[in-house]
Parts: structure tokens; C-alpha cells; sequence
């Protein structure tokens, strides 16, 4: 009998060690990007997120925003272009570009290649393109960016070591809803 209870003793310390090292599984809720009419899947908590709104160099209207969770980082760009896409060569060629730029401008020295083909149910005019990287300080990123015939969107998760929940990255990544 007293074998029993120092293996059940053995099993609840297990169980509690096990839990503390367990990675805390953020709740995502709906939020509104500003006053874009646009909306991505946050964790529970940022929806009072101040989105930056800024004007590109044609004059499209771009808003910025970023919640942190843990040690790892929900970032989103949105842009309402200033001019409508109308072939899914263009959606390809810009979402493509665009790409490229954030990939410069946050000096990533390794990338997986974009996997291109992805869809929403929730927009058939929209394309979506995947990509994993790794910045020059070494933090790893999921991103994905979207674009319909009006808006590019760029969901970004990233921080020092890969997201260890995979199926909140998912929903992140697939959570956006364009207008």
C-alpha cells in the first residue's frame, strides 16, 4: 500500500511540473482594425489596441498594429490601396513585392520560400501567400500575407523560438476578414 501512494504522490508532482512548463494557450477574439472594416482574430484582451494609421507615398491609407503575448509578438499591417487589383497576376506580383520589402526591412537572413495558394473561405476574391523567417537577432517568424482586389494585410507572429501553439498560429494567420 505504500508503494501505491509514493506513485501517486510521484504522478501529482509530475502533473504540476508538467503544467507550469505548459505554454499559456492565449484566447483570440474578433477585433477591429480601426476604422478599416476589417477584422483579425488578437489575443483576448488587445482589443483596445491603438492602431497607427499612416499614408504610403501613393497616398494608400496603412494602419499598424502590434499586441504582445508572452514572449512572442501579433503584428498587422493592413493597406487599402489607392488603386483596385483586377487579375490574381497582380495580386500575385504586389502581394509578392510587398513581401519582399517587409523581408528587407526587418533584415531577415533566412526564409523558407512563400507558398503561394492560399485561400479564404470568407473571401473568394482573396489570395494568400506563407512564409517562415529568421531575423538577423535571430527571432523566428510565421507571416502571411493576403490581398483581395482593395486591401493587402499582413499577419505576422514572431518572437525568440517558434511558436510553440500551432494551431493559435493557424488561427491567427487565417483569422483575418477583409471588409
Amino acid at each position: 500500500m505504500k508503494k501505491f501512494f509514493v506513485f501517486l504522490i510521484a504522478i501529482v508532482y509530475a502533473n504540476m511540473a508538467w503544467a507550469q512548463s505548459a505554454p499559456k494557450v492565449p484566447r483570440l477574439m474578433k477585433t477591429a482594425i480601426s476604422n478599416s472594416g476589417c477584422f483579425a482574430y488578437l489575443p483576448k484582451g488587445s482589443a483596445d489596441i491603438a492602431f497607427e494609421i499612416s499614408y504610403s507615398p501613393d497616398s494608400a491609407k496603412v494602419y499598424t498594429g502590434e499586441v504582445m503575448d508572452g514572449n512572442h509578438h501579433f503584428a498587422i499591417i493592413v493597406v487599402k490601396m489607392t488603386q483596385k487589383l483586377t487579375s490574381l497576376e497582380e495580386k500575385e506580383n504586389l502581394l509578392t513585392g510587398y513581401l519582399d520589402h517587409l523581408r528587407n526591412s526587418f533584415e531577415v537572413i533566412q526564409s523558407a520560400g512563400y507558398g503561394k495558394g492560399h485561400r479564404l473561405e470568407s473571401a473568394p476574391n482573396a489570395i494568400g501567400m506563407i512564409d517562415y523567417w529568421e531575423d538577423k537577432d535571430h527571432n523566428k517568424w510565421a507571416i502571411k500575407g493576403w490581398t483581395d482586389n482593395n486591401i493587402i494585410a499582413v499577419l505576422m507572429l514572431y518572437g525568440p523560438e517558434t511558436y510553440p501553439i500551432f494551431n493559435i498560429q493557424q488561427m491567427f494567420l487565417d483569422g483575418f476578414r477583409f471588409n
